[in-house]
């Protein structure tokens, strides 16, 4: 029996790769929380979507929660309940209990998928109509569904008393979503630094490039059998298009103050991972 996980910011085809994974035979893979992002089903590992914020504000709260939903016997009765030799974990929110996974499941192997910064900070940034996958901020003047302000609860946002949450007011979503890029990598570079062998960074712009080389580099980290073409379209052909399509431009039409963050946070998290690598 074993269990990994995978870990990005979102908008890095999590659902795609869940799916495609739980084709595997002896594979069961969820998507935050749920077998084969079946959500019409009975989730199959506690829900911690809203221990998230506070997992980034506490570090002893990852913990707690790694203790009360994703400890060994919890992920053992998950693997008896899908009959899986296998199961494999994939959620936006694992970046922030990727440390405190591992070091509760010594055998654990994870996989951190880092997506360009600009392009996921158009991806996910929303100026107006409802985000059917609201996995970033959305501009603060934009009115929130229901659904919208409840995934927000557990969305990570600055400590107190830091810098950045003296400037978190004024800043516009594409601020506000540069600094989640950065900090939720950062996260996935600090468990890679802790446990090297245990820990792969993917980008994941490979998946566009050269697929096959992601998916063997997926089989071959977390001990699976070869991943077969129609693995790779589990569920169709990848696209990780946004359905109504980017609402902000390209860098190059960002104000100073949001290229500068930018600028300033690719170059944090490249001088981190090249560190560590």
């Amino acid at each position: 029996m074993a269990f990994h996980f995978i870990a990005s910011t979102g908008r890095t085809a999590t659902t795609y790769i869940a799916a495609a994974l739980n084709a595997l035979p002896g594979v069961v893979a969820c998507h935050e929380g749920y077998a084969g992002s079946d959500k019409d089903a009975e989730p199959l590992l506690p829900l911690i979507n809203l221990e998230n914020a506070r997992a980034y504000q506490l570090p002893s709260s990852a913990e707690a929660t790694v203790a009360e939903k994703r400890s060994p016997e919890i992920i053992a009765d998950a693997l008896a309940q899908s009959g899986a030799e296998t199961l494999i974990d994939i959620a936006y929110y694992n970046p922030m209990f990727a440390s405190a996974m591992l070091a509760a499941h010594p055998q654990a192997k994870m996989i951190g998928i880092i997506r360009d910064c600009e392009s996921f900070v158009r991806s996910s940034t929303t100026l107006d109509g409802e985000d059917p996958m609201p996995v970033g901020w959305a501009d603060p003047a934009k009115p929130l569904t229901r659904r919208e302000e409840f995934i927000a609860l557990g969305r990570i946002k600055p400590r107190r008393k830091t810098d950045d949450k003296a400037a978190w007011d004024g800043w516009s979503a594409i601020q506000r979503n540069i600094w989640l890029w950065r900090e939720t990598n950062l996260r996935l570079i600090e468990a890679q630094s802790t446990f090297p062998e245990r820990v792969l960074i993917l980008p994941f712009e490979r998946l566009k490039q050269d697929p096959q080389h992601f998916w063997d580099a997926i089989a071959s980290h977390l001990d699976l059998p070869e991943i077969s073409e129609k693995a790779h379209h589990g569920k169709g052909k990848f696209t990780n298009t946004k359905a109504f399509g980017y609402q902000i431009e390209a860098a190059a039409a960002w104000s100073a103050d949001e290229r500068q963050l930018l600028h300033e946070s690719v170059e944090q998290v490249e001088e981190k991972l090249a560190h560590v690598s």
